[in-house]
């Protein structure tokens, strides 16, 4: 009585099992399958876990099958998920003029109109905006007093040593002597740009400068110049990383306080843990500025990733050229891309103290995501669709434009659509 008993219990145990999980897990479901327009991105010998504390590493291993039948199944009830890395690359910069450019014109911030902000004194002040990309020149004259610092990591610690250089993780967030920036290529304090990429978008950003007038100038004329910029590399000096790294750079930025996140690149779309981190930032209260891509492709027919994944959180930019018209190498879709901003031949900060005159998607959006940085300086509430319909609504608006808002970013009534 008491076996048949036990054989009962032993039966509705299983039964609410797999009623709760709807079958059992095995280590090969619990493995995210990548579809075939993914499989060339796949890093075949590099594998993701996401454990079920929230924890994510990255697991080498010769090929998937012994990635699987090693390391998965014997750590297989403490993980949530499993899947391949993917590779990342930064949307490709369509022209690249002489790097000893003299003057900078700053057509794209006057064509937006950021003096219309910076003239009632909304500067980005007091948000931090994260740059997740190839680096920065943290000594460039014009972005050395922009660099986001981390106050725990500041000052002397107990034996009178630099915090910064002690070799010590003194606020005990996991990362050793990170005072300013982080390098997720090399795992270490960020101290440089590898390609120039991330140094051109900081200057689009915040770019320093006390004027209240777009002119051309001898400097660049950053569109939030009272914001602080956080450099995160994840991106190497080919302008390549791991999906991996920037998701770690993405809940990086989360946790240093960041209220933007400037992407200007692309992989794959297949990555749950990049999904994940996009769809948390909602949340989390953060905006997440994506490029549209530069393969003059509708990317809601053909999508392009992170920029198609649609996630509240994201803005999409797209590109416009000096003669307004949309840019012939942007994509666009009226779904996924949500407005434009000036991206052809834009003069920006560039490593070594220089300028460089760069075009592409990749210099539309940080013209939105310091447009962002002013906003929220301005209205610190302001979530993420507030955002979004004031820079729709007060969009400069032509039938040529394929995107959500049919706009090309412009400043002047942004404030009156945001309620301030």
């Amino acid at each position: 009585m008491i076996t048949d008993c036990r054989r009962f219990v032993g039966v509705i145990f299983a039964l609410i099992s797999l009623s709760a999980c709807g079958k059992q897990r095995t280590s090969s479901a619990v493995f995210e399958k990548a579809g075939e327009a993914c499989e060339a991105d796949a890093l075949p010998n590099s594998f993701v876990v996401k454990y079920f504390d929230g924890r994510l590493d990255r697991v080498p291993a010769s090929s998937k099958q012994e990635f699987i039948d090693g390391f998965l199944t014997e750590h297989l009830p403490e993980i949530s998920f499993a899947e391949h890395d993917f590779k990342v690359q930064t949307a490709d910069v369509v022209r690249v003029l002489a790097q000893d450019v003299r003057y900078a014109d700053n057509w794209g911030a006057s064509r937006v109109n950021a003096p219309a902000l910076w003239q009632k004194n909304i500067r980005g002040a007091g948000v931090t905006v994260a740059i997740v990309d190839t680096g920065m020149d943290i000594n460039h004259p014009q972005l050395r007093k922009q660099l986001a610092t981390n106050a725990g990591e500041l000052g002397q610690d107990k034996q009178g040593k630099d915090k910064a250089t002690n070799g010590i993780d003194d606020d005990g967030n996991g990362f050793v002597d990170d005072s300013g920036g982080w390098d997720f290529t090399t795992n270490k304090p960020l101290l440089k740009d590898h390609t120039g990429h991330g140094t051109h978008i900081a200057g689009i950003i915040a770019g320093a400068h006390n004027d209240v007038d777009a002119q051309s100038a001898t400097y660049v004329q950053g569109m939030a110049p009272s914001a602080k910029v956080l450099p995160l590399a994840f991106l190497d000096e080919n302008g390549s990383g791991t999906m991996l790294n920037g998701v770690y750079a993405i809940e990086y930025a989360v946790k240093r306080g960041a209220k933007v996140i400037n992407a200007s690149w692309g992989g794959s779309g297949c990555s749950r843990s990049l999904k994940e981190a996009i769809a948390a930032l909602e949340n989390d209260g953060v905006i997440f500025v994506s490029a549209a891509g530069n393969n003059s492709t509708n990317i809601d027919r053909t999508p392009m990733y992170p920029a198609a994944l649609d996630y509240a959180a994201q803005i999409v930019v797209g590109a416009t050229g000096e003669q307004d018209h949309m840019a012939e190498y942007s994509n666009y879709g009226p779904l996924h891309v949500h407005i434009f901003a000036p991206g052809s031949d834009i003069i920006s900060t560039f490593p070594g103290g220089k300028m460089a005159s760069l075009t592409g998607t990749s210099m539309a959006t940080p013209f939105v995501t310091g447009a962002v940085a002013l906003l929220l300086s301005n209205n610190p509430e302001a979530s993420v669709a507030d955002i979004r319909q004031a820079l729709y609504s007060s969009a400069s608006k032509k039938s040529e434009y394929l995107n959500a808002s049919q706009g090309r970013m412009s400043l002047g009534q942004a404030l009156t659509f945001l309620g301030h």
